[in-house]
């Protein structure tokens, strides 16, 4: 029998359909799963290793399948054969995968796929909170629309397959029995790498504001209200001290935060000390850290609200992030 990349992290083994569509439904979400042919042989094993806000998967049914997990909802997938081909569709788009074509599936359009039974694929699972804050650090604004990826994406050369390179070395390190991915600061940083990486590799309907295309270039003012904000987000910044610092009026200020960034400086503010928050409780130890410190030095002082927009931004609560580390098993 061959061995699949992270071997270290097998999940499973099953030659059942009702089983295999249980067990995989657990790492990503209530699905349709049938093999076709006559003679279906199901033969599925499944490797898996959840770091923090992706999840690495390499998933083989041995038999011909059709997989219709509809919409993904809260989370994007990106679907990349080892071995065999597929056809998925994503909304009205399609396209083949194999070895040098991955598939990059956006979680708000229905997902179909028929795999080859000798197919053995990489599914990577992109939690979407995750990705949309780091677009918006990308783009220097909120994310009004839902992300849309061209589906087909070439990983034999330019950025995708610099992306796909990012993606094979973190799987040979994690197979590995001492691995830096093992520590919380490494993790994140892989992931971010793998996120931006997808962001800037794969076109989406906002890469040409990545690109600066799509907007115009920050004012002077508006720029150096930004580098106040990035470089001390604990201070206690208000409208009216931004707009003494760069100069300006507040109600100019907020004009300019309005047309260039489609938020008011104070909503800027605390995304970017929410994801400030985010990233100190990810790499803490929770022996020595509380959510309350951490939310208290970037004056989120209210908590429930903090909680909340917190919540809704990552997917889970402050404390969860506190405790969870990369190390403890997968989840399913």
């Amino acid at each position: 029998m061959t061995v699949l990349p992270l071997d270290k992290y097998r999940l499973f083994h099953s030659r059942d359909v009702d089983d295999t569509r249980e067990r995989v439904g657990r790492i990503f979400c209530p699905h349709s799963m049938n093999t076709v042919g006559r003679n279906p042989r199901l033969n599925t094993r499944v490797n898996c290793r959840r770091l923090e806000n992706v999840a690495i998967a390499v998933v083989a049914y041995g038999t011909d399948v059709r997989v219709e997990p509809g919409e993904l909802g809260s989370f994007f997938v990106v679907l990349a054969p080892v071995i065999g081909r597929g056809m998925v569709q994503c909304g009205r788009e399609q396209t083949s995968t194999a070895p040098d074509t991955a598939g990059v599936v956006g979680a708000d359009d229905p997902l179909r796929m028929r795999l080859s039974g000798d197919c053995a694929q990489f599914v990577i699972r992109i939690e979407r909170p995750a990705l949309e804050a780091r677009l918006a650090e990308l783009i220097g604004g909120s994310v009004p629309e839902p992300v849309r990826f061209r589906l087909g994406m070439d990983i034999t050369r330019g950025y995708g397959r610099s992306w796909y390179r990012e993606l094979a070395y973190g799987v040979s390190e994690l197979d590995q029995p001492d691995t830096m991915l093992t520590h919380p600061a490494a993790v994140a940083q892989f992931e971010r790498n793998l996120i931006t990486g997808l962001l800037l590799a794969q076109p989406h309907n906002y890469t040409a504001m990545i690109e600066g295309r799509d907007r115009p270039l920050p004012s002077r003012s508006l720029r150096e209200a930004l580098d106040l904000i990035h470089s001390r987000p604990e201070a206690p910044h208000t409208p009216a001290s931004l707009a003494h610092e760069a100069g300006v009026s507040v109600r100019a200020l907020q004009k300019a935060f309005r047309e260039q960034l489609g938020s008011s400086p104070s909503e800027y503010l605390r995304g970017v000390r929410l994801q400030r928050v985010h990233d100190e409780l990810s790499a803490a130890q929770v022996e020595v850290t509380t959510v309350g410190e951490v939310a208290s030095k970037y004056g989120l002082m209210h908590h429930g609200r903090f909680a909340a927009a917190y919540r809704d931004r990552f997917g889970e609560s402050p404390n969860a992030t506190l405790h969870r580390r990369p190390g403890r098993p997968t989840r399913v």
